[in-house]
């Protein structure tokens, strides 16, 4: 099967829209598939996560993708997607997001290829960002998604009914980890680890003034924020000003999260929303409870408080999130025990079953 992936920019970003189109993408071509990627980058990008080779990127290299395009630059860009689908024929196009899912639906009309539509957020960010405005005309531009793939089942309500049989429930991979975490082990130093973006989503703010308010009653606790963003040095200047700035260390990227998650000790993630929350799957595969809040979408699906973490009430109250994270952090039986059960989510994301998912999809749709 040919299949043609479209996302706006790979070049050098080490975000998880990038990380699981790349994870998705060698997969299918592992399988003997003939995959190829789209994308609004220069002829010199250079992508973070590594490719198979066999999976061909054709690069737009037409204008700046971080900036808006001019009306006539968006239908040059229009006319090249064109002529590549024409081309190449594919069986069906996979849009990562919604933008590049309306460019690749109106590229595609009146050829006859489907496209699906891969949501990588709950429909609750609109609730958050200023796309909100437009969230009717959103919904209805989705009729023209030959399928909508969303991440837990608990999404499908959120969207209006007349979109509903278009949904496909499709969560990301998680693999197995090789290490594990020993939270509960004793320690001189202990260490409260963030991954992920640096952004307004990902809210760092709220964990840095839920750790400012524990700094005291816990000293052997660091916090930990792997990852960068448009957010690092206003987050840098807050944990100045909050008193901590020698108790958080920012350490950039990294190709080796996996030892990052060994590291620690517990895990939070504060965000406001969140699709398929990969670094909090994969740090409870490592064997790190988890913390996060009960009214954030995605990490309310992965966190069972008990179980294997801890949700704080509400969704981005400092004063919440640091009462759930002094419960696990002053307990190192409990961290050990939701520990060793967090490892057992990789079990319900096994990699073979989610993109053996993406293979009935794809088919599904080809032959519609």
């Amino acid at each position: 099967m040919r299949v043609l992936f479209v996302c706006r920019m790979f070049d050098r970003v080490a975000g998880g829209v990038e990380r699981m189109a790349v994870v998705v993408m060698n997969a299918l071509s592992q399988r003997g598939h003939d995959v190829s990627l789209f994308t609004w980058d220069a002829k010199s990008a250079q992508a973070f996560y590594p490719m198979r080779d066999a999976v061909r990127w054709h690069r737009l290299n037409m204008g700046d993708p971080m900036r808006p395009a001019s009306p006539a630059l968006r239908l040059a860009r229009l006319r090249r997607f064109r002529e590549l689908a024409s081309s190449s024929r594919p069986d069906a196009v996979v849009a990562f997001q919604h933008g590049p899912f309306l460019f690749a639906a109106a590229g595609a009309m009146g050829n006859g290829i489907p496209v699906i539509l891969s949501e990588r957020n709950a429909p609750d960010r609109l609730d958050h960002t200023r796309a909100g405005r437009h969230r009717g005309a959103m919904f209805q531009s989705m009729r023209l998604a030959a399928a909508i793939a969303v991440q837990f089942p608990g999404y499908i309500d959120r969207y209006p009914p007349y979109l509903r049989h278009r949904i496909v429930v499709v969560p990301n991979p998680v693999e197995r980890a090789e290490a594990f975490a020993s939270p509960g082990a004793e320690k001189p130093q202990r260490t409260l680890l963030f991954v992920g973006r640096l952004s307004y989503q990902k809210n760092v703010g709220a964990l840095l003034r839920a750790f400012a308010r524990l700094a005291d009653t816990f000293p052997t606790w660091r916090l930990r924020l792997v990852g960068e963003g448009e957010e690092r040095a206003h987050l840098d200047a807050l944990a100045g000003d909050l008193g901590i700035g020698g108790r958080v260390t920012l350490a950039g990227t990294t190709a080796d999260v996996a030892t990052e998650y060994c590291d620690a000790d517990l895990f939070c993630l504060p965000s406001r929303w969140e699709g398929f929350p990969n670094a909090l799957a994969e740090a409870m595969a490592h064997g790190l409870p988890a913390v996060g809040y009960q009214e954030c979408a995605g990490v309310n699906e992965l966190i069972v408080p008990g179980r294997n973490g801890a949700l704080a009430g509400g969704n981005g109250d400092p004063g919440t999130l640091a009462d759930a994270l002094a419960t696990l952090m002053s307990d190192d039986d409990a961290r050990s025990r939701l520990g060793g059960e967090a490892r057992r989510l990789a079990d319900a994301y096994e990699p073979g079953r989610i993109i053996d998912a993406w293979e009935s999809l794809l088919h599904r749709v080809a032959h519609a």
